[in-house]
């Protein structure tokens, strides 16, 4: 009686067990639905100066290419700023080429005054050494005349004649070495100007860079008044405009944000009765709030979310990053936040 007694409870065991399990595989979905979120990474768009938005040329839910012009600043300011040293640098190339000239000039001048210079010495110098010559000349016949009139051989005259001739000698040969030593001061005079050449070198050198730094300061005029035109980085769609126009913004101020429809995702929570059924690498089919359906890839499980899907019962999430095709939706069906998208998976 006993024996009969436990083997009727180990077969209403087995009974309640199998009905129980065959409860828990019947009332599992076949399909199990997943309520997400279509999120990405976004891009905020900021000026890199402050000023007044003369134009925002897009809105919300635009599609948009990389470098396509998103708002203007009014550049009224950059432009003046641009204007007055583009002057400035024509101003110092201008003084760069007067520099220039003069010192082409003066060292043309330089060269030349030594020159003459010098050929006047050469040429004094030559006119004192045949005048020494005839001075010897005129002091020999000098000599020879005097010793002559004492003897009464010449006349008088003929010795004064001779006497003349050499004072006459004497007097031009310290006249030739006067001129030379005046024209030796004025060939050092002409290279003393060589210091001038080098003052004017300075000068030039000095405009030079003058004419660089100018040069600098409008390039950066121009880039600063390149920075009022905001493009967009990406190929993307605007998600938010955060300013309108006429407004003022600072440098770095959010103007619009973009999204890349290239890089879409799902978030979903899962409760933790289903997430053994959800695996990375599974092929999921996500549905948008269009009604729109493409396939994705489960590429993340996270931990315990910190709340729950329903009383009592823990979640935790998974993502799915949709497939990269040129197909999926790049209009606002597909911006993060206008809706969710609902992933089915076919029973495990």
């Amino acid at each position: 009686m006993t024996r009969r007694r436990i083997v009727l409870a180990l077969v209403l065991v087995v009974a309640l067990l199998g009905s129980g399990a065959y409860y828990v595989i019947a009332s599992r979905p076949a399909v199990l639905v997943l309520t997400g979120i279509v999120t990405t990474d976004d891009v905020v768009v900021s000026p890199q100066v402050g000023g007044q938005i003369g134009r925002l040329l897009v809105k919300e839910g635009d599609t948009v290419v990389r470098e396509q012009l998103l708002a203007v600043i009014t550049p009224d300011e950059l432009a003046a700023d641009r204007t007055y040293y583009a002057q400035s640098a024509e101003g110092a190339t201008s003084q760069v080429k007067e520099s220039e000239a003069a010192l082409r000039y003066q060292e043309q001048q330089t060269r030349d005054q030594i020159r003459q210079a010098e050929a006047t010495l050469a040429s004094i110098e030559a006119q004192r050494a045949a005048a020494e010559a005839d001075l010897e000349i005129a002091r020999l016949s000098f000599e020879r005349n005097q010793r002559l009139v004492k003897e009464q051989l010449i006349s008088v005259e003929q010795f004064d004649q001779a006497r003349t001739s050499y004072q006459g000698a004497v007097a031009k040969v310290d006249s030739l070495k006067k001129q030379a030593d005046a024209q030796r001061a004025a060939v050092a005079l002409a290279r003393s100007t060589a210091e001038q050449i080098a003052m004017k070198r300075h000068q030039l050198e000095a405009n030079q860079r003058q004419e660089a730094a100018a040069t600098a300061q409008r390039t950066k005029a121009e880039v600063r008044l390149g920075y009022t035109e905001i493009r967009a980085p990406i190929d993307g769609i605007v998600d938010v405009r955060a300013v309108r126009p006429g407004e003022v913004v600072s440098a770095g101020q959010p103007i619009v944000s973009l999204i890349n429809p290239d890089d879409l995702w799902v978030r979903v929570d899962v409760e933790e009765t289903y997430i053994d059924r959800v695996r990375l690498g599974d092929r999921l089919t996500v549905r948008l709030p269009s009604g729109v359906e493409r396939p994705g890839v489960v590429f993340f499980r996270g931990a315990d979310a910190a709340f729950a899907t329903q009383r009592d019962v823990s979640a935790r999430s998974a993502t799915s990053r949709r497939s990269r095709c040129d197909d999926w939706p790049r209009s606002g069906v597909a911006r993060r936040g206008l809706g969710d998208a609902r992933a089915d998976q076919g029973a495990a």
